[in-house]
């Protein structure tokens, strides 16, 4: 799987922007806001894959603009599909924002243009998933099963969407003592994609755990993943029935869910030095790519994104092993000495 080509317009602060790519290996350099990063989200977003760098659909438009578009060329195996990702932005609400996709020129679902190709994206914030909230630990998960699987995408959709009926429906019936009868659907409709979420989740852990360890290595400890795991059931609905109704909300289930990265059994979030938690990270991208493989049966676009400055040189040298067996886009200010000097170089101004 490989990028050929990627045009960008009111993108961020690329107004007009196209480049090709070679297939190999592209090194883009250029002075800090030069828009460097920006290429490598647009790539990543053409995968389905959400923002990492914001909030709002919205502030990926260029300021003044009410649009950007983000389209490329993709091969798979022998065959070339021009991906087209458009956003653009309400007229009526600040924040708002619609998006729109495209594939080969004719206009699908955002569901149908999620896992058509796939980026792993290393990145300096790649930090946050460990110490961050656990919303950011659930999101990583969610961002990618929805690549590698269109089934979870669209089950993860649907139980956003009923949960946020269901808590309506709590809140409804604090204050008026109405819509218990109401209650049983959306709580059937959470209970079957929370499970199928679940055992997603579980399976891609499961997953990282058997290949983590072969990653990186084991002088700073054994590694391990560990899911903190809301289960979902009949009988945990039941039991927290009456919180739930007390607190508005959803007591129980995969929104409220966490992973937590072990180093001989410590929590790296909590005793690992910074050095620790790059190296983990390090390791679980590595592991989301054979995670990528082994699901969509090609190799994923790796996206590296200002990342040597963060390791030393063992932890270079790890990813510099990597990255010639698949098509990789690097972004750094300047051409790193250790880099092999036959690679495409773009210079941002």
């Amino acid at each position: 799987m490989k990028i050929s080509q990627l045009n960008l317009t009111n993108f961020r602060n690329h107004t007009r922007y196209k480049i090709s790519l070679d297939g190999n290996t592209t090194l883009i350099t250029g002075r800090n806001g030069a828009g460097k990063t920006n290429i490598l989200e647009a790539i990543h977003l053409l995968s389905g894959a959400r923002s990492q760098r914001t909030k709002y659909d919205r502030d990926l438009i260029q300021f003044d603009k009410t649009f950007c578009t983000i389209s490329g060329d993709v091969t798979k195996t022998d065959d070339v599909e021009n991906l087209e990702l458009q956003i653009v932005a309400s007229p009526t609400f600040e924040n708002a924002a619609v998006k729109k996709a495209k594939i080969n020129k004719v206009p699908k679902t955002i569901a149908a243009l999620t896992g058509v190709f796939s980026t792993v994206l290393f990145s300096p914030e790649d930090i946050n998933i460990i110490t961050g909230p656990p919303s950011d630990r659930r999101k990583f998960l969610d961002s990618v099963l929805s690549v590698a699987s269109r089934e979870y995408k669209k089950a993860l959709d649907a139980y956003t969407k009923a949960l946020r009926q269901r808590n309506k429906l709590l809140e409804q019936i604090l204050e008026t003592g109405k819509g218990r009868d109401q209650l049983d659907y959306w709580t059937t409709q959470i209970l079957k994609d929370g499970k199928y979420i679940q055992e997603s989740r579980q399976k891609l852990i499961d997953f990282f755990n058997t290949k983590i360890n072969s990653k990186i290595s084991k002088v700073n400890g054994h590694k391990a993943i560990n899911y903190d795991k809301n289960l979902i059931s009949e009988e945990r609905l039941d039991k927290y029935s009456d919180r739930e109704v007390f607190a508005k909300s959803t007591l129980v289930g995969p929104h409220r869910d966490d992973i937590k990265i072990l180093s001989d059994a410590k929590d790296i979030a909590e005793f690992g030095s910074r050095g620790q938690q790059r190296e983990a990270m390090l390791g679980i991208r590595m592991c989301q790519i054979d995670f990528f493989e082994d699901a969509k049966k090609e190799k994923p676009v790796l996206l590296l994104d200002d990342i040597f400055s963060e390791f030393d040189k063992a932890h270079r040298e790890m990813v510099m092993d990597i990255i010639y067996d698949y098509q990789t886009i690097i972004t750094d200010t300047e051409v790193p000495d250790f880099m092999a000097r036959n690679i495409q170089i773009i210079q941002l101004a």
